[in-house]
């Protein structure tokens, strides 16, 4: 008599191995009906394909210029543009202290188990 648990993992393993087998076969069919596609094919749709709107030729520049602008602040080129960390400003309850919640039990056994980070 076989193992029932046996068998499901050796017809799960023979199922596995017949799904990757269909993957590499898939692939390489794939691979082998790829076509080389020509190169003034392929730059002649990226020409075609350009957007360029006659009210706002200048577009792309400020893009261009703003990325630029936010990067160099970013990296530090700024020093006043600098932003502070958000910092906790509020006061921690401890965790031997009464709860906020006003249950009478200290905070490690009331609303800290909850996940609630109380703050008061």
């Amino acid at each position: 008599q076989v193992d029932p648990k046996v068998e499901y993992k050796r017809e799960g393993m023979k199922l596995f191995e017949q799904m990757w087998q269909s993957i590499g076969d898939q692939t390489t069919h794939l691979i082998f009906k790829m076509e080389q596609l020509n190169e003034d094919f392929v730059s002649s749709t990226w020409v075609e394909t350009a957007a360029i709107h006659e009210e706002a030729p200048g577009a792309t520049e400020e893009f261009r210029r703003s990325e630029r602008q936010a990067a160099a602040s970013e990296s530090g080129g700024d020093p006043e543009a600098r932003r502070e960390p958000i910092r906790f400003r509020g006061q921690r309850v401890g965790r031997n202290d009464l709860c906020p919640c006003g249950s009478g039990k200290k905070y490690k056994n009331c609303c800290m188990r909850k996940g609630g980070g109380m703050v008061v």
